[in-house]
């Protein structure tokens, strides 16, 4: 279907015409060339010409810019009708003072002149006036006639319906994201802006999912539009993480060809770029998807002899690492699809890596209670660390998470299986740490740190969310209750006071400020 550039044009000379915009369509229609010719309600346009209410009819005929000719059939009968009661000045004012008599006086002298002469007479004869011309009547109505032939009507806010009709026709495409903010004009998705860090503490949305259905793992996006869950079935979703709802407006998952692994997905991330998305499963493997169509970009069938727990992008997205239960960290290559480096020291399963923001460290967090930081270059151990060592003689408790705090290139928090999280330095140094009351917890089992870098967020066995300000410590913590058991993860959307949880429950309740 071709779209005439005058329809265009008539479309945005409506808009400006209902929102009183008049000097702006003025300039348009003399640019162009191009009138909006339109009335806006045709029955109501001839009743008015009919009944002879002249002010209204002579306002529409301006904006709607009828052929000249006919508006001097038009200004000749008004003028006739205010000479007819009487109405002298406003009379002499059209037929002296507007653009149609000035055109009948150029081009027809004698019937300008009998015009004038109509209004410089003391009386006015309506038998000899209409004799000549026909009845009052039927001159309105072959002149409503006459206009009606040049004037339509259009539906009213027609190029915004268009606009919200083309919105709504891409989003089913998957061409543009349904509940996130959008820049029409460049046919963008706004970023969302970064806010004060607040602790989330009431329910934004519910993720559900289905009978013999739990998630595995989860991440945001990093525009954050989207929330990613992998599940235990081996299905990898995308959601909609202000409404909980499936991101619908990707076409793959709206026809039900959803990303999926053969092992239950334990592990997620999203490149910097958010063009991928790193799946591990349960059975060692890697892949690599695209998240616009769902299409696989790279498998690793090997990455692991056993179950993957953590994985991360490189800076530049160029490589993945990653680790698991087999203690072993590796670095793969997105390009070459091979495994390029290997990290050995850890004892125990692997829960969290992470990069440091100059890429020349990795930090991870074991089960055998430690802590390594890892040269990326070599692959040596260079510092080694037992946060935790509460009780003497027994074994430290487990690190299951090693955060990046933004902001701060050279300090990461780390939270182990008991009351207390920690703050500890690329060197290997325990900068600083805090502890949870009794009362709300025995030991935290996931943790997160806030957008911009402020907060702490710890999930007890309790299913307490502690909230620890990184500044101020233990003196400005807040703790909240969280509506489901045994916390398996959390995460924080990148640039607002939103997180998501999971455990074994059916749910994801997304929590907001």
């Amino acid at each position: 279907m071709s779209i005439e550039s005058g329809d265009v044009i008539r479309l945005i000379e409506q808009f400006l015409k209902e929102n009183n915009l008049h000097n702006t369509l003025e300039t348009l229609q003399n640019e162009t060339g191009v009138s909006l010719n339109t009335v806006d309600d045709i029955s109501a346009f001839k009743e008015n010409i009919l009944k002879g209410r002249w002010d209204a009819v002579l306002t529409s005929v301006e904006q709607a810019r009828v052929p000249q000719d006919k508006r001097v059939e038009l200004y000749e009968q008004i003028i006739i009708e205010l000479a007819e009661t009487q109405d002298i000045t406003p009379a002499r004012a059209l037929l002296r003072q507007t653009e149609p008599m000035e055109i009948l006086r150029t081009n027809d002298p004698d019937r300008y002149l009998n015009l004038e002469r109509l209004l410089s007479r003391t009386s006015f004869d309506a038998a000899q006036i209409y004799r000549e011309r026909g009845s009052k009547e039927s001159r309105r109505s072959s002149i409503a006639e006459a206009l009606l032939n040049q004037v339509d009507t259009a539906p009213p806010s027609r190029l915004l319906t268009l606009l919200s009709q083309s919105i709504k026709w891409q989003q089913q495409q998957g061409i543009m994201a349904k509940d996130v903010p959008h820049n029409l004009f460049l046919g963008q998705t706004q970023e969302l802006r970064p806010t004060e860090d607040k602790t989330p503490c009431k329910l934004l949305a519910t993720i559900k999912f289905p009978k013999k259905q739990s998630p595995r793992s989860l991440a945001f996006s990093p525009n954050g539009t989207h929330l990613v869950t992998g599940s235990a079935d081996g299905f990898i979703e995308l959601w909609n993480c202000m409404t909980g709802k499936i991101a619908s407006e990707l076409k793959y998952q709206a026809e039900g060809a959803l990303m999926m692994m053969e092992g239950a997905v334990t592990a997620l991330s999203f490149s910097h770029n958010g063009e991928l998305i790193c799946s591990g499963a349960s059975d060692g493997k890697l892949k690599i998807w695209k998240a616009s169509s769902g299409s696989s970009a790279k498998r690793f069938s090997a990455a692991h002899s056993e179950a993957v727990t953590c994985v991360a992008f490189s800076g530049d997205d160029t490589q993945i690492l990653s680790s698991g239960f087999d203690s072993v960290l590796r670095i793969h290559g997105l390009k070459s699809g091979k495994m390029l480096k290997e990290f050995r020291g850890h004892t125990a399963p692997v829960n969290s890596v992470v990069f440091s923001a100059d890429m020349s460290r990795i930090v991870s967090s074991s089960d055998d209670g430690t802590v390594r930081i890892w040269d990326t270059a070599t692959g040596s151990c260079v510092h080694t660390v037992v946060p935790s060592t509460d009780k003497p003689g027994l074994a430290a408790p487990a690190a299951h998470s090693a955060l990046a705090i933004p902001g701060s290139p050279t300090e990461f928090v780390v939270c182990t299986k008991s009351p207390n999280v920690y703050v500890i330095s690329v060197d290997g140094q325990v900068r600083r740490s805090f502890s949870a009351d009794k009362s709300t917890c025995n030991v935290f089992l996931t943790a997160a740190v806030s957008p911009k870098g402020k907060y702490i967020y710890a999930v007890s066995d309790m299913s307490v969310l502690h909230c620890f300000d990184l500044d101020a410590g233990n003196l400005n913590t807040v703790k909240t209750k969280i509506p489901i058991a045994d916390v398996l993860g959390i995460a924080c959307h990148p640039t607002l006071n939103i997180a998501a949880f999971f455990s074994n429950d059916r749910r994801i309740p997304i929590w907001t400020a």
